[in-house]
């Protein structure tokens, strides 16, 4: 076995790094059908039935949730990896007790320099694994060049065995939607207004009260909804409490979380698509609103410049005025509505997660050598 890759973090609801990581298995069933192995939890294979017919080791059940997730990487896992060249940890950690050679992925390091942006229990298992795992690794996958120089600044971590390793645009996002799929999204929705879309899970980072101030400074100059999308997370009551008692209450649509063909449309049928967020290590939904058609305006938070590159419009975090003048700039412009969607298509193309996947493809190669 060149590889076992951890995918014990798959086990029902995903958001950016289960969709990560699920991504990354199914390129290198591709790639390396016969070389790497997946240790995953049974109920895996209730919602990826593919899964079936591939490489896997199904690790027991020791506990429910998120504890068994945990004690089945701490205990479990070392043993089942023993026959590997080498074990992958491509959700920011590695057992303890695993001595071999390794390879961690390490998205970004909020739970470490942010934790009231995170879970309790998410800051104190990532700051207590997280620093010890990418100590140990042979090499650390990181996304963008923002996380790599936050990574770098960990103790006993070496830059040279950093790689950067863009994630990709999921296949489900290409082509763009066709007119009548927008249509269909639109009547099924009651989204007869032109809108702006704000997608992720509800949560302190995406900075979501800031975006409303700005479409409520923007709303009177505008003919347009604000549409969120995303499952209600950690801390976002007082989001919501806000959203319901805002002036413009009624033109805020909540949507929570749509299958991948709405999210498609909902993408083509924005005006832009919105992420004003306090950090990203990378910026998934930029990409995959550009591979639809969207422009795209984003903050200056983290990786998202990096990421969404010369395609996307950048609005400095901290000035709500200024997002609500992109905003209704943008919403006046059909040509540059036009050019933004046309180069967000040329830009998105650039990331597969084939890349992402042959990179980290490469590393277990040259570790096991």
């Amino acid at each position: 076995m060149l590889a076992l890759v951890d995918a014990l973090i798959l086990n029902g609801f995903r958001s950016g790094v289960e969709n990560s990581v699920l991504e990354l298995l199914r390129a290198l069933t591709v790639l390396a059908p016969d070389d790497v192995t997946f240790a995953a939890r049974r109920a895996l294979l209730e919602s990826e039935p593919w899964l079936a017919d591939r490489h896997l080791m199904l690790a027991p059940s020791l506990a429910p949730g998120r504890a068994g997730r945990i004690l089945a990487e701490q205990l479990w896992l070392p043993s089942a990896a023993h026959a590997a060249k080498v074990l992958h940890g491509p959700a920011y950690v590695l057992p303890l007790r695993w001595h071999g050679r390794s390879v961690v992925t390490i998205y970004d390091l909020i739970a470490l320099r942010h934790p009231e942006w995170t879970k309790r229990l998410n800051a104190l298992h990532f700051g207590l694994i997280v620093p010890r795992s990418a100590a140990r690794a042979d090499a650390i996958l990181v996304p963008s060049q923002a996380v790599a120089a936050d990574v770098s600044t960990l103790p006993g971590v070496a830059a040279e065995k950093i790689v950067v390793a863009p994630l990709g645009v999921r296949e489900v996002c290409r082509p763009t939607p066709t007119a009548a799929e927008v249509d269909a999204f639109r009547a099924a929705h009651g989204l007869s207004r032109p809108f702006f879309a704000v997608v992720g899970n509800l949560e302190p980072k995406k900075n979501l009260r800031a975006v409303l101030c700005a479409f409520e400074i923007a709303s009177p100059r505008l003919d347009h909804d604000l549409v969120l999308v995303g499952r209600p997370g950690w801390r976002c009551a007082e989001d919501l409490a806000a959203f319901r008692a805002s002036p413009v209450a009624g033109r805020v649509r909540l949507l929570g979380r749509l299958p991948d063909a709405d999210l498609r449309a909902l993408y083509a049928a924005s005006t832009a698509l919105l992420q004003w967020s306090l950090y990203e290590g990378f910026g998934l939904v930029p990409l995959e609103a550009m591979a639809c058609g969207a422009p795209v305006i984003v903050s200056d938070g983290g990786a998202l410049p990096e990421v969404a590159g010369p395609a996307a419009e950048v609005v400095p975090l901290g000035d709500p005025e200024a997002l609500a003048e992109a905003m209704v700039a943008l919403a006046s412009d059909d040509d540059r509505r036009r050019v933004m969607g046309e180069r967000g298509l040329e830009w998105s193309a650039r990331f597969t997660w084939t890349a992402h996947a042959t990179r980290a493809l490469d590393l277990y190669r040259t570790l096991a050598d």
